[in-house]
């Protein structure tokens, strides 16, 4: 004989009594209204003004909030894992040595500290207010009272909670209608219905679903495979009409993106006038100005179109290819045909001691890395590359060779600005002034392995060693 299992019908819950609400006509009866409520012991009680009430936090008798404390608490949460964050990446998982500067340092780390910091602060502060307030908080029974409506507008209210544990229904009723309140009245819970509505029901299925839907697509593509390219969800940024240096283009007769320099135009702050030594280590100008490298580019060079792919060029290229010339004798001739140059022998700037100054920070900035501290042709890049031994360094001449020491000013200042041998060109990096400084600060170093010590004081060497 079959069973039959009754289940007990859900009713629904009987309305409780959730507090009272006091309406006051005016922000003087509810102040007076909240010292009474205060002296009187009640706990869980609030005031609802339409605009901020002066003196209204000493009447309720609000105590300090610990908002403050949940604000300084993050703020230090903030830094202490800012700095142990960057001590673990910089200092233990990735050690990476630069320039030999400390794997980790505090003043290093003192913008990442400031800037986690304020954010979990800003946290705590946003975050912290809105659960020591209890929201967000949707919904009020309050806002069922037709008199509460105007606690926006011209009315002042006092709402007393029933879980207040000095809170009577009697008691607690005669209390505040002894306030001279214009009016009290109780406010209920609501009465529902347990079961949650059908259409809720399915707007919450679909809303799950729709949730799903994304991690389940991104799993899906990062296991799988496909011979079709990726969707581009905004084009104009993966395909941009931007010319790129290195690209061909159909635009341009010579096939480059990039364009060469318009003649006769210069950048932007960087006029050049009439005072050629200056500029050019010269005291004038040859005709056949190719020796001295002012051209920045060849101009058959530029008009050339590049080649496709390398197979084209292969087979653009000639069959058979001439003997290329002796290096050195190149070298020697091009030497030769410098020497050969008007090069000042002078200054074109009052030397001063700034400017010495000036010549010995650029020097160890842009030269000491190859030719040393001392300009010996010993510097850190020189001794790597001499001791792999690989045969594609020359090694940098010291400044100290009879050679080199014989160089005019204006000689060494064309070196700087156009380079020799291996040495690169610094004329782009490093401004006309600064060079000059830097050819300063390497006469300097050559008439230092001059002098004998000897015929130096004691004071002099002292003063020598403090300025080192």
């Amino acid at each position: 004989m079959a069973t039959t299992i009754e289940h007990p019908e859900k009713t629904i819950a009987e309305p409780q009594l959730l507090g009272f609400l006091a309406e006051f006509d005016n922000p003087h009866a509810l102040i007076d209204a909240s010292k009474k409520v205060r002296d009187a012991g009640y706990q869980k009680w609030d005031t609802h003004t339409p605009f901020p009430l002066h003196g209204i936090d000493n009447a309720m008798g609000i105590k300090w909030t610990i908002l403050p404390w949940i604000v300084a608490c993050c703020g230090l949460m903030g830094g202490t894992i800012a700095i142990g964050m960057q001590w673990y990446m910089n200092a233990y998982d990735y050690p990476f040595l630069i320039s030999g500067k400390p794997l980790f340092s505090i003043p290093a780390c003192i913008p990442i500290v400031f800037e986690l910091s304020v954010l979990l602060a800003a946290f705590g502060a946003f975050f912290g207010m809105l659960g020591l307030n209890q929201l967000p908080k949707l919904y009020n029974p309050l806002f069922k009272s037709e008199a509460f409506r105007r606690a926006t507008n011209d009315r002042f209210f006092i709402s007393m909670d029933a879980k207040d544990a000095k809170f009577s229904e009697i008691d607690t009723g005669e209390f505040l209608k002894s306030l001279n309140p214009t009016n009290v009245e109780e406010f209920w819970s609501d009465v529902e219905s347990p079961k949650l509505p059908r259409n809720l029901k399915l707007a919450l299925s679909i809303v799950g679903v729709l949730m799903i839907m994304p991690p389940a697509l991104v799993a899906y593509k990062r296991s799988t495979t496909t011979n079709t390219p990726r969707v581009h969800i905004v084009p104009d940024m993966d395909f941009q009409p931007s010319l790129k240096a290195q690209n061909t283009t159909d635009v341009f007769s010579d096939g480059r993106e990039i364009r060469p320099n318009i003649k006769g135009t210069i950048p932007r702050g960087q006029f050049k006038d009439d005072n050629i030594p200056f500029y050019y280590g010269l005291k004038y100008l040859p005709e056949d100005q190719d020796v001295v490298t002012i051209a920045v580019q060849d101009e058959k060079k530029a008009d050339a179109k590049p080649a496709e792919d390398k197979k084209a060029a292969a087979e653009k290229a000639p069959a058979t290819k001439p003997a290329a010339a002796d290096p050195a004798a190149a070298a020697a001739a091009a030497a030769k045909k410098l020497d050969e140059l008007p090069w000042v022998t002078e200054f074109p700037m009052p030397v001063t001691a700034k400017m010495m100054a000036r010549g010995k920070e650029r020097y160890r900035i842009y030269c000491s890395a190859c030719h040393g501290l001392g300009g010996e042709g010993d510097g850190l890049v020189t001794l790597r590359a001499m001791d792999l031994q690989q045969g594609t360094w020359v090694k940098p001449a010291s400044y100290h060779t009879d050679n080199v020491r014989k160089l005019p000013v204006g000689r060494l200042y064309h070196t700087i600005t156009n380079g020799v041998r291996k040495m690169p060109a610094y004329g782009p990096q490093i401004p006309p002034e600064d060079r000059w400084s830097i050819v300063l600060y390497l006469k300097a170093l050559q008439k230092s392995h001059q002098i004998d010590a000897n015929t130096i004081s004691e004071e002099e060497k002292r003063k020598l060693r403090d300025t080192k």
